[in-house]
């Protein structure tokens, strides 16, 4: 049996897992797919980010946009939007130029400041300055590792969950649809990734969909801990494997 990237039944197995897992956590927190399984899928297969995690991300970020939509609040987004325009390209110019190793090494340090700036609580006043250069990273961030969350989640941590979920996923809509614009543009978007992308649809959207099912005797606070201390030590660990 032929598959996708060449990858074993077990391997398809063990990511099929890892996304429903990522996924759930996703439709609870409002982040943490890509941060949780980008780190993990770089080392099974680099080519697998940040292409499959975009298209994956693009219905989970819409269904959770377009449930909690009226909590949207558009006004302040004109700058951070903008700066996500920006960021893409920027993003793909070190696609193009940057030697996988360093491209590895980028991801396990993006996860890495991930898991880092919300361990120290980082924020940001959202002024046009701020806005646009959280919008920058993140479209550079999403580009390289398929994890453009972390800029945009400083800028919104002082809101509350029901404005910083649809928020963050509302300009997620948007840069994935950027990102993946700009990979097919570049070529970068194979068949094999549209393999994946039905093969793994369906853990990730029963993920999203029985994620209040799966953790409703955990607290929010001890995921969103565990997700911290899981990304600064799989950046870490990504880090390390690809310097030495």
């Amino acid at each position: 049996m032929n598959t996708p990237f060449d990858l074993t039944i077990y391997e398809l197995v063990f990511i099929g897992l890892l996304l429903f897992v990522a996924a759930s956590i996703q439709g609870l927190l409002g982040y943490g797919f890509a941060v949780i399984s980008s780190p993990i899928l770089v080392q099974i297969d680099p080519a697998l980010v940040p292409a499959l995690l975009s298209l994956l991300a693009l219905p989970l970020t819409i269904r959770i946009f377009v449930r909690e939509r009226v909590e949207v609040t558009w006004s302040p987004m004109k700058y951070l939007l903008i700066g996500r325009v920006v960021g893409g390209p920027l993003g793909l110019l070190c696609l193009m130029y940057l030697e996988q190793r360093i491209l590895s090494t980028t991801i396990g340090s993006i996860v890495l400041f991930a898991g880092l700036a919300s361990y120290f609580g980082w924020t940001l006043g959202r002024n046009s300055i701020n806005s646009f250069n959280a919008g920058m990273f993140s479209g550079v961030f999403a580009m390289i590792a398929g994890v453009g969350g972390p800029p945009v989640a400083i800028l919104y941590r002082d809101t509350k969950g029901k404005e910083f979920r649809p928020s963050l996923n509302a300009v997620f809509t948007f840069g994935i649809l950027i990102t993946l614009t700009l990979l097919l543009i570049d070529g970068r978007i194979y068949q094999d990734h549209l393999y994946m992308f039905a093969y793994m649809i369906l853990p990730s959207l029963l993920g999203i969909s029985l994620s209040s099912k799966l953790f409703t005797k955990v607290s929010d606070k001890v995921i969103s801990n565990g997700v911290i201390w899981f990304s600064i030590i799989s950046g870490l660990v990504v880090i390390s494997r690809n310097i030495y």
